[in-house]
């Protein structure tokens, strides 16, 4: 407390106002404190960037929304990084605010995120704020991924309609509507009837096991998910036109954070590995 009360009067400002519930930050306290913790941040990734400089030790802890590319690129940056160097990575699945949130908190290191193009100034602004870096990782409409011997898989652009027919795996139960509004097509819930057979999966390779599984299933994902499952022998991605909003993948980190080396290694590698992908 005599600690605090010197700060302020060094600084000329009150941090906090003293309430009979506890302390509590003032505007300027609030700004105050965004600015010191982005300062003992660098503090700490200048730090850690020299002592990994003479470890060989890297650590990383990266968020990310539902991406099956993020693992395929961790486990190929992995495979060509030295054996010497000690490894501690991170990995941790949620939805797109969770990992601003994460990176913002320092849970995460890096993030990538995935924003709908009408979506895509209010979160631009939303990283901006927050100062973060981000940087366009690939773009993207969503397809079918469904077994190679569905009746749909005969179809190069398949008919909305017939999708009526047909089990869809979704992730999760409580966002369904959400996001076939939000990435597919914003008459989503008029044109796909509320009725239709569907199975809800909270896990990401639960989703890939049911649709090798079951003879009528498919389910939306990104173009490059094919290529990025282990055994894809028995599953084919297939155009529906019907998806008609462009879908955005992100890399964010912190600004503090620009000039550590493990961040840039993984950011360059991940960048290159996106690229690559898309030809």
């Amino acid at each position: 407390s005599i600690a605090l009360k010197d700060l302020e009067s060094e600084i000329g400002m009150q941090i906090f106002w003293r309430t009979p519930n506890g302390m509590v930050l003032t505007p300027e306290g609030e700004s105050f404190l965004m600015r010191a913790k982005d300062i003992v941040e660098s503090m700490h990734n200048l730090e850690s960037d020299y002592t990994n400089r003479t470890d060989n030790s890297i650590t990383l802890k990266i968020a990310s929304a539902r991406s099956s590319y993020v693992a395929t690129a961790v486990g190929e940056w992995v495979n060509s990084i030295s054996s010497e160097n000690k490894l501690c990575i991170s990995m941790l699945e949620v939805k797109t605010n969770g990992v601003i949130d994460c990176v913002c908190s320092g849970k995460a290191d890096v993030g990538i995120i995935r924003i709908a193009e009408n979506q895509l100034d209010i979160y631009t602004e939303q990283l901006r704020n927050r100062k973060l870096i981000y940087k366009k990782l690939v773009d993207f409409r969503m397809k079918l991924l469904m077994k190679s011997d569905s009746p749909l898989a005969k179809y190069d652009d398949v008919p909305f309609g017939e999708l009526k027919n047909y089990i869809e795996i979704v992730h999760g139960d409580d966002e369904i509507n959400l996001f076939g509004r939000t990435f597919i097509n914003p008459d989503y819930d008029n044109d796909f009837n509320s009725n239709r057979n569907r199975i809800c999966v909270h896990d990401s390779g639960n989703k890939v096991t049911l649709i090798d599984i079951i003879d009528n299933a498919f389910m939306w994902a990104a173009p490059s998910t094919l290529g990025n499952i282990v055994s894809p022998d028995n599953l084919v991605i297939r155009d529906c036109s019907y998806a008609n909003i462009d879908v955005y993948d992100f890399i964010i980190y912190k600004k503090s954070s620009e000039g550590n080396r493990i961040i840039r290694l993984w950011t360059d590698f991940l960048t290159e590995y996106t690229e690559n992908m898309n030809k």
